[in-house]
């Protein structure tokens, strides 16, 4: 039996989503996200307790994509294997790749030497906007190759290399591409990273079981090793 409360740290690694909300009164707190997150309040016909119809895009907070976001044929959440969405991960600190000129430096196989075959990679930096560093096209390859799990990033690092002169699409984009064309999921907005003190920890993301999903909210969290 694996003792959580003894053995591990538990971290959560999601960020809070504030929706706008319809109650049942009318009232309407309106939500702060760009996208669509909304709730309404009905009230159950046979037992009058409170639910909830939702609705909104699966690109919100921290999120997982997989392959049927890159093309129809691709495997949807509920089609992944399970064991893809946790298992041993890496975490990686970019913040010494400061930026040059305001503008911020690649990530190569060479920052990548610790990464090992069959990892969840899960990357971090404070610097944000044009200053954060992105992933390289030759650093994807590598991850690939090296046949990462998965691949978590936080707001603070680029998918994506800031000059490339692709569509401003997701699907078009080459790390998404590589990542998703290789039936590797892709986590987006990942948050605490930077609580996280060891390099290794157990990391958990479980997409919701929706066929034809190309996409899903997950509760992110890694269990830290205390010894």
């Amino acid at each position: 039996m694996i003792d959580l409360q003894k053995g591990y740290r538990i971290i959560d690694l999601s960020q809070e989503i504030r929706p706008g909300l319809l109650e049942l009164n009318g009232d309407y707190t309106w939500s702060s996200l760009l996208r669509r997150f909304q709730l309404r309040q009905f009230l159950d016909k046979h037992d009058q307790m409170v639910m909830h119809f939702v609705e909104a895009e699966t690109h919100i907070g921290t999120h997982v994509e997989v392959p049927r976001h890159l093309r129809k044929d691709g495997k949807s959440c509920a089609e992944m294997p399970l064991e893809s969405f946790f298992g041993e991960a890496i975490v990686l600190n970019f913040d010494f790749l400061t930026p040059k000129e305001g503008k911020g430096q690649a990530i190569t196989p060479s920052h990548l030497s610790q990464v090992k075959e069959g990892d969840i990679v899960l990357m971090w930096s404070s610097y944000k906007g044009s200053e954060c560093p992105y992933l390289s096209a030759e650093a994807t390859n590598w991850l690939v190759q090296q046949r990462m799990k998965m691949l978590g990033i936080t707001p603070g690092i680029g998918a994506e290399d800031p000059r490339s002169t692709e569509p401003a699409f997701p699907e078009a984009f080459a790390t998404h591409k590589n990542i998703l064309g290789n039936d590797i999921p892709l986590i987006e907005n990942l948050s605490n990273l930077e609580v996280i003190q060891k390099e290794r920890v157990f990391f958990i993301g479980l997409p919701l079981k929706i066929v034809d999903l190309e996409a899903s909210w997950i509760r992110a969290i890694a269990l830290e090793p205390m010894s």
